[in-house]
């Protein structure tokens, strides 16, 4: 936090390590708020320190108002009954095979 001249407010601290505490039971988790409520700046902080401790950490962004539910889940093609995948298993997959 020094780092990026940010101040060690409690209150701001203890949702870092709530989101911490989420990440350690959830493979995905989204962070919602008003704008200028410091979502970025939390998980870029502890972002930041997990790597910084050797727990490499990376974060992919989407926007799921972006695009409907069977672009982002994925879907089947009713001609070929074949599944096709959505963005977000694709993302998934990505990041896994790293």
């Amino acid at each position: 936090m020094r780092e990026n001249n940010l101040i060690d407010e409690p209150d701001w601290t203890n949702k870092i390590i709530q989101l911490y505490e989420t990440s350690l039971v959830r493979h995905g988790f989204m962070v919602v708020g008003t704008a200028g409520s410091g979502k970025t700046t939390i998980m870029n902080c502890l972002t930041r320190s997990l790597t910084d401790l050797g727990i490499k950490h990376q974060l992919t962004r989407m926007n799921p108002k972006a695009i409907k539910n069977q672009e982002m889940y994925g879907m089947m093609n009713s001609v070929t009954n074949d599944w096709i995948p959505g963005v977000f298993s694709e993302i998934w997959k990505r990041c896994n095979s790293k």
